[in-house]
């Protein structure tokens, strides 16, 4: 897949996305400034959708339309392509540390814990 194709990919899954957001944003300002919701485009549509919509595209254009925007992102998608991923028994060895490792300090802090509750049982205990 070039480089564009990818990008233009990725570039309408992130406006999909900011309409999403935007959606719900709308959806928030309607109702907190007292309007209605209702239904555009013969009732089926709600207002929020189409502001949403019509945000996050117009958003999407004005930013692949910039040239430094559209340049970095495609900068991007080409250093992507360079990193070398782990296999598969890399992945697996690296969970495998971490889920140790997290274990190990787990029960590190429950450690401190309990040393710190017995301590100031102690202390509140003698000054009573």
């Amino acid at each position: 897949m070039s480089d564009r194709r990818l990008l233009g990919f990725i570039w309408l899954v992130a406006t999909l996305a900011l309409w999403l957001v935007l959606r719900d944003l709308a959806q928030w300002a309607l109702v907190s400034a007292g309007l209605p919701n209702q239904g555009l485009m013969g009732g089926s549509v709600p207002a929020a959708h189409l502001y949403g919509g019509i945000i996050s595209v117009v958003t999407a254009v004005v930013c692949w339309k910039h040239p430094v925007v559209y340049a970095f992102c495609i900068e991007t998608v080409q250093e992507t392509r360079k990193v070398v991923w782990p296999t598969r028994q890399e992945t697996r060895d690296h969970t495998i540390v971490v889920v140790i490792t997290s274990f190990i300090f787990a029960f590190i802090l429950w450690a401190f814990d309990q040393v710190w509750k017995k301590l100031f049982a102690l202390i509140l205990d003698l000054d009573a």
